[in-house]
């Protein structure tokens, strides 16, 4: 029981650690956390994403997306446009304003990970995202193995 309730409290210490030092860093580009995350996708993923994707993505609600993008777009960082087969979802699309940025979006994030691997050899740290990608699973899933 022990070993369960360490590794909780060490997942949200992770998690909670990652939340704050990615806050702080989007702080000046008046951006909060969630923000920074539909950015740092549509920047590294492909630029053009339905809003169902970016909630599929994070694992959030689309309510939250929906909130986070009409934050976006009012900050000039995304622009909605209907979908131009399904008229019923949106794509969400980069400005000139978010791709002046993304250089510095970008840096955010993968500082985060550079710090996140100090002192972890490559290969333990493959094994790690392994690991982490199989618990997720395993959770999503609920036991069932259905894979």
């Amino acid at each position: 029981m022990l070993l369960i309730r360490k590794m909780w409290l060490d997942m949200k210490g992770v998690i909670r650690t990652a939340r704050k030092k990615i806050n702080t860093e989007l702080e000046p580009f008046d951006l909060t956390g969630i923000e920074g995350d539909l950015l740092f996708l549509l920047i590294t993923g492909s630029n053009n994403l339905r809003q169902e994707q970016l909630a599929e993505q994070l694992d959030i609600g689309k309510a939250v997306v929906s909130r986070a993008v009409d934050s976006l777009e009012s900050k000039g960082y995304v622009i909605r446009t209907r979908h131009t087969i399904d008229k019923r979802a949106y794509v969400i699309s980069l400005t000139d304003k978010a791709l002046k940025i993304s250089h510095c979006i970008t840096d955010i994030y993968d500082n985060l990970y550079n710090i996140a691997r100090t002192g972890i050899a490559d290969k333990d740290f493959i094994f790690v995202e392994s690991l982490l990608s199989r618990i997720s699973k395993n959770l999503q899933h609920n036991g069932d193995n259905s894979d």
